[in-house]
């Protein structure tokens, strides 16, 4: 059986064509398309971490403050130290309730201090109150998209002050301002009330 030659016609130029910049079109807007998916998939992610972060610190900042008490320490030297010595941005104080689950032969007091090193916020901790010449800060980031840090501290008479202890002021403290602002501008307020 012959073919005929008349059924053999190919796609002209003018039909190819025309295919092709469908072709295109049609990817152009797939590729928009999955391109703002993925940008919106990336902005997702970043607020998720940055919700997870927040929750954390925020969950550790109310247990740290909470557990806060009032015990002068020692430095290295065998001098005294103020239980909480604080400054406009960090903080450093001694806690109660360090959890002991594997009942090792150790005190459930701490030493906690709080700070802000390049963009991240850094929780430092000791597990002896008194620490010797030997003893280290274990560090661990909570946040690492901070901007600024100030620590305001409010005695029992309302008085503010950027540092703590307030000097020639026997008041006690009432309330501790924690005050981050992040890199895109949002600030996060935190009033604690130590339980002293």
């Amino acid at each position: 059986m012959a073919l005929k030659k008349e059924n053999l016609r190919g796609m002209t130029l003018l039909e190819l064509l025309i295919a092709m910049t469908l072709m295109v079109v049609i990817s152009a807007i797939a590729f928009a398309s999955l391109n703002g998916l993925i940008d919106a998939k990336n902005h997702t992610d970043l607020v998720a971490k940055n919700l997870r972060q927040e929750l954390l610190t925020s969950q550790q900042l109310n247990k740290d403050f909470h557990a806060m008490i009032d015990r002068k320490v020692r430095d290295g030297f065998g001098s005294f130290k103020a239980s909480i010595l604080g400054r406009y941005s960090s903080i450093e104080f001694s806690k109660n309730s360090h959890s002991n689950p594997l009942k090792k032969n150790r005190s459930e007091l701490q030493r906690v201090q709080w700070f802000l090193k390049g963009n991240e916020l850094v929780r430092g901790n000791m597990d002896q109150i008194d620490p010797g010449s030997s003893n280290r800060w274990r560090l661990r980031t909570y946040m690492d998209n901070i901007d600024e840090l100030n620590i305001n501290y409010i005695n029992r008479t309302g008085q503010q002050s950027r540092s703590w202890p307030i000097a020639n002021n026997n008041n006690p403290l009432r309330y501790i301002e924690f005050n981050l602002t992040l890199t895109d501008g949002t600030r996060l307020k935190y009033l604690l009330r130590p339980l002293l």
